[in-house]
């Protein structure tokens, strides 16, 4: 709607607010209509896929894998863990992978309060060449670890690669406290599987 006039004098465009009065739509410094109250993309942003992208950009965006793991026969419990204790950074898990090449597998997530800290650390890369280092504690198994209910979520494959946050779906580890997620491939025979975690520290 266009129903008042700028200073100087041009129309400017209005909306109606939840109580029903005409308000005019706010522009940001860059000129951008503004979405949100801050209006800032980094500190205040409307989370879209656009906007983890500008976290990326900015040096925010990380990744982590097990790489290739070769699973023994039987039934085998591997994990990779990134564990939030910082007191200044939240965490906003936005992907995980998991890939199986043969012999079929399940994934599981859990949720932990404490790091469990597997013998295999992983540096964690960071999406933007050059970017600084993560403050997430990253760690993994190569051997068959106990694995006890309850959990976040849980999938069958064979022979595929699945992602397990689908339709926008993320998992976020505040700051200010210890929060992690652990995802596991339960294996039945040998084969190659793996792992991949991307997220976002903000």
């Amino acid at each position: 709607m266009t129903s008042f006039m700028g200073p100087d004098g041009s129309a400017l465009s209005g909306a109606l607010t939840p109580a029903g009065i005409i308000n005019g739509l706010n522009l940001d410094a860059a000129g951008n209509l503004k979405v949100t109250p801050g209006g800032n993309p980094v500190t205040n942003p409307a989370i879209t896929e656009d906007q983890i992208r500008a976290w990326i950009a900015n040096g925010q965006g990380f990744s982590a894998s097990t790489g290739i793991l070769n699973s023994a026969s039987g039934t085998n419990n591997y994990p990779l863990s990134v564990f939030n204790a910082s007191s200044s950074k939240s965490v906003l898990i936005c992907s995980i992978q998991v890939s199986n090449g043969s012999g079929g597998m399940t994934a599981l997530l859990q949720r932990v309060t404490s790091n469990p800290s597997f013998v295999n650390p992983i540096t964690p890369v960071n999406m933007k060449a050059g970017g600084p280092g993560s403050v997430l504690s990253v760690t993994a198994a190569t051997t068959n670890q106990a694995i006890a209910a309850p959990y976040e979520q849980v999938a069958t494959l064979a022979s595929t690669t699945l992602e397990l946050l689908t339709n926008g779906a993320a998992i976020l580890l505040p700051n200010g406290g210890n929060n992690g997620l652990v995802a596991y491939i339960q294996t039945y025979s040998a084969a190659i599987n793996s792992m991949l975690m991307r997220w976002i520290e903000f």
